[in-house]
């Protein structure tokens, strides 16, 4: 099993997945390995999908200047676009054996994630479900795993606590041969609603294929907290439909004779 993760303020983690043996998802900052010829003949040809509705605003062409799509990392399958909706999103639901204050905890957590869902829902379709079986993007109301650093200046090992939330992504085939990506995201509980609420729309952000960082602290995928509540800006949607207007491999049929199985959720396991 292959995996890689990066320390970011708010954390994640991203995985590899992997198909015959060789790793075909890296994580953020990481840059992109090449995918040998016969590896490329077991996936989709790389395609562009149909802007969603959502997203075609204005025709006008966008410059550099209003987006961050400089700065958004591609998988080795091409960029993290959903391309059928409403991508369905589960929100883990309240635990009924806590006790009266963790509940209430629970409660802040569910509605101040709905409102981040709600938040995006004007740009890109979004249905929550009961169940995460067929869900896109899970949500768990769990904080990340720590993570084993070594410091650069003295080489000593040392471990990140306390994170907020990460966002992982796995690649699959689906009953209909479809090369697709599912999203789940660990944020954690022990913050404020709006804190909660700024998290929960910066990583949503991610799984909704924006994988990378603004360098603009009024823009949603900004990766430190302002204290103020995030909203989603200009540059976050233009960016978004950027990235949407690219060529990727997922979301189409897989070639004849391809494996099935790309990536084992078993394999994903947390901690080092």
């Amino acid at each position: 099993m292959f995996r890689t993760w990066r320390r970011h303020p708010w954390g994640w983690r991203f995985w590899f997945g992997l198909l015959g043996g060789l790793a075909i998802a890296l994580g953020l900052q990481w840059g992109s390995y090449g995918l040998g010829p016969e590896l490329l003949t077991r996936l989709p040809q790389s395609q562009t999908h149909p802007l969603p509705e959502t997203l075609q605003g204005t025709s006008d062409p966008i410059t550099a200047a209003e987006d961050y799509f400089g700065a958004v990392t591609p998988s080795p399958l091409g960029h993290l676009i959903w391309s059928e909706f409403p991508v369905n999103v589960y929100v883990a639901p309240l635990d009924p054996a806590a006790s009266p204050a963790a509940q209430q905890r629970q409660q802040q957590w569910q509605w101040a994630t709905i409102a981040a869902i709600a938040q995006w829902q004007t740009y890109l379709p979004l249905l929550i479900l009961e169940t995460a079986d067929t869900a896109d993007i899970v949500i768990q109301r769990q904080a990340p795993p720590a993570q084993r650093e070594i410091d650069p200046e003295t080489g000593k090992i040392r471990y990140s606590l306390g994170r907020n939330a990460e966002t992982r992504y796995e690649f699959y085939i689906d009953d209909r041969n479809i090369l697709r990506h599912r999203m789940t995201i660990l944020l954690n509980d022990h913050q404020g609603a709006i804190a909660t609420q700024n998290t929960a729309c910066h990583e949503l952000g991610h799984a909704l294929g924006i994988w990378g960082h603004s360098p603009n602290a009024e823009d949603a995928l900004f990766p430190r907290q302002m204290g103020t509540q995030a909203r989603i800006s200009a540059a976050d949607i233009n960016t978004l439909r950027k990235i949407y207007q690219q060529p990727t491999r997922l979301g189409w049929p897989m070639p004849p004779l391809a494996t099935k199985k790309l990536a084992d959720p078993q394999s994903l396991k947390e901690g080092q």
